[in-house]
């Protein structure tokens, strides 16, 4: 069901004044970091060379003409649940979403077996197994037979690990980057993520991410974890222009690269991207594991709608 935001809600990247907040302050607790380490040594799938050089990491993307939707963030950013949560509100929707099966090489049994329990899994209440059984997905979204896009999810180290926050894309993003597809790019920053150095460093890889992308592509900064701020007035309705004010403040600079240079519609566009509030869901400690209950569908309505909006083009 469509839900009708206000007239304000629209214009975050509008050339009218706000009030700028104070800086919130963030601290890198153990829990956060411990997580961000477990995580970088377990990417589930890849071979011992894989793992030992990313260089060496082989996917396909066959369909060069499906627009690709790539989610893109560091470790621990709400990515692979931001899939998951965006599949249930799809499929509830009447679309059809499948793993693309040619996307790993067929040495990649843990790939192989996600897709075979692709809806099993996506439809767990138990959000640790989801998250760590996930490290590469391409998924298809298709509507009435057709493929409308194609959706991949992969491992954040690669994109940006706040360890070596120079560190160059391995080839297999780079590829990803340069190949034919029109891509929509999808930023996930968050509220509490680590330190101001960490969030620095990753406007950075986002500023050199920006430069390799083509014209034709798209970019939409995903606010995750709403929830956590204070900018909801109520389920689906969110203060934008304080959230875009608090990425600014959190992460500088952090849309300087997006700036429109047009004359003319720089006038009431001010940046050539867009930005989403999102909350996945919430997430409660229990004794077999972390259990997850999903989000309201307000945010899936507003992102979907939005993506739409890009892959029409």
């Amino acid at each position: 069901m469509p839900v009708t935001l206000n007239k304000n809600e629209n214009s975050a990247f509008t050339n009218s004044e706000s009030e700028v907040l104070p800086k919130t302050p963030i601290e890198k607790t153990d829990t956060t970091v411990k997580q961000q380490t477990e995580q970088s040594n377990n990417i589930k799938g890849l071979s011992a060379v894989e793992m030992n050089d990313p260089n060496s990491i082989r996917i396909t993307v066959s369909d060069t003409q499906a627009p690709l939707v790539v989610l893109f963030g560091p470790p621990a950013c709400g990515k692979t649940m931001t899939l998951v949560r965006l599949t249930r509100f799809l499929k509830g929707a009447g679309y059809s979403i499948a793993p693309i099966r040619t996307f790993r090489p067929t040495s990649d049994a843990n790939y192989a077996d996600i897709c075979i329990n692709f809806d099993s899994m996506i439809n767990s209440n138990n959000a640790a197994e989801s998250t760590n059984r996930i490290s590469f997905m391409l998924v298809e979204v298709l509507k009435n037979g057709r493929r409308l896009c194609q959706i991949l999810e992969a491992p954040g180290e690669y994109y940006f690990n706040p360890d070596e926050p120079n560190a160059p894309f391995p080839n297999y993003v780079n590829a990803i980057i340069s190949n034919s597809n029109r891509k929509i790019w999808t930023i996930m920053v968050e509220p509490n993520w680590l330190d101001h150095e960490d969030r620095r460093n990753y406007v950075s890889k986002i500023t050199r991410l920006r430069q390799n992308m083509r014209t034709r592509d798209d970019v939409i900064f995903v606010f995750n974890k709403i929830d956590m701020t204070p900018f909801v007035r109520n389920i689906g309705s969110v203060n934008i222009s304080y959230a875009v004010k608090d990425v600014e403040n959190l992460y500088p600079n952090i849309f300087i690269p997006f700036v429109n240079k047009n004359p003319i519609s720089r006038i009431w566009r001010k940046y050539n991207c867009d930005f989403v509030p999102f909350q996945t869901g919430t997430y409660t400690q229990a004794l077999n594991g972390i259990t997850y209950q999903e989000g309201p569908q307000e945010y899936c309505v507003r992102l979907w709608n939005r993506l739409m909006t890009k892959i029409r083009g």
